[in-house]
């Protein structure tokens, strides 16, 4: 037996097993790769513009101009929950006030302008208001100051030294002069009665002009109301307007009435002198 046959039928067994794995790898590099399916993330909605203060107070601000109150208060709330330090939050404060006294809120009224002088207890209104909603503002103010401790601030001068005082120098006594003593006027019976006499008509003239003025200032205010409540859109503020503007020519007409009581006062002391103005007239009694 030739000794190549061994190794011939080992190269022959190599091959067989050779050939035997050749048709498996290639059906596997045939076959399709598997994909991994791809994750689903969720839908998310863009995040909403954020809201700025500016914006949100200025369009309350402009309702406000405009008379829709509600509409008004909606935006302050909002700009409220915006609003940053006490130079933001004050002003928000103080036109809530003023819209809800507008729409006949009192106590919310009073309220929102607590929380704004609490803030700053010196702050003014923004805008002109009645006189009803001035009176309430500056009694919110005294009551906060009241709580706060808040001294009102001093509305007089600085009391300044006598010009003619001595100027001192340290370790000397100033000498001071003595002042010439004049004598002091006393006015006669007659004089006195006389004074009095001339200034009660002035007194009374005095309250028929302003009496006459305030009457005229609330005259105006109750026509102004009338024109608003016929401009206005909405039954509830034309009621309201048509409320004040009543209010208002109530006290016109009571002041109205003080001022000829005045005037009619005065006209009676011309017309009517006393013993004492006609003594004072013929130089008084005898000497």
């Amino acid at each position: 037996m030739n000794s190549s046959s061994p190794r011939t039928g080992r190269a022959r067994a190599l091959a067989l097993c050779l050939a035997a794995c050749l048709p498996a790898q290639a059906l596997a590099s045939a076959a399709p790769a598997r994909k991994t399916p791809a994750r689903k993330t969720p839908n998310r909605k863009a995040p909403a513009p954020q809201e700025d203060f500016q914006s949100v107070f200025s369009a309350a601000v402009s309702l406000y101009e405009n008379f829709e109150y509600e509409k008004s208060l909606e935006q302050l709330s909002r700009a409220k929950a915006l609003a940053h330090g006490v130079e933001q939050e004050v002003p928000v404060a103080l036109y809530q006030g003023i819209v809800q006294a507008e729409l006949g809120q009192h106590d919310e009224s009073l309220a929102s302008f607590r929380t704004g002088l609490y803030l700053q207890p010196d702050a003014r209104l923004p805008v002109k208001v009645s006189p009803k909603v001035e009176r309430d503002f500056e009694d919110v103010r005294q009551s906060v100051r009241r709580d706060l401790g808040v001294q009102e601030p001093a509305s007089g001068a600085t009391a300044q030294a006598p010009a003619d005082r001595p100027v001192q120098t340290p370790g000397l006594t100033p000498r001071v002069e003595p002042r010439p003593q004049t004598p002091a006027y006393v006015p006669s019976v007659n004089e006195q009665k006389a004074s009095g006499r001339s200034v009660l008509p002035a007194v009374l003239l005095g309250t028929t002009a302003v009496a006459g003025g305030a009457a005229a200032f609330f005259g105006l205010q109750s026509a102004t109301q009338v024109s608003h409540a016929r401009e206005a859109g909405f039954y509830d503020e034309r009621v309201a307007y048509l409320n004040r503007a009543e209010s208002n020519a109530l006290v016109a007409n009571i002041l109205f009435g003080t001022a000829s009581a005045a005037a009619l006062g005065a006209l009676a002391t011309f017309l009517i002198p006393g013993s004492s103005t006609a003594s004072a007239s013929t130089g008084g009694g005898s000497p």
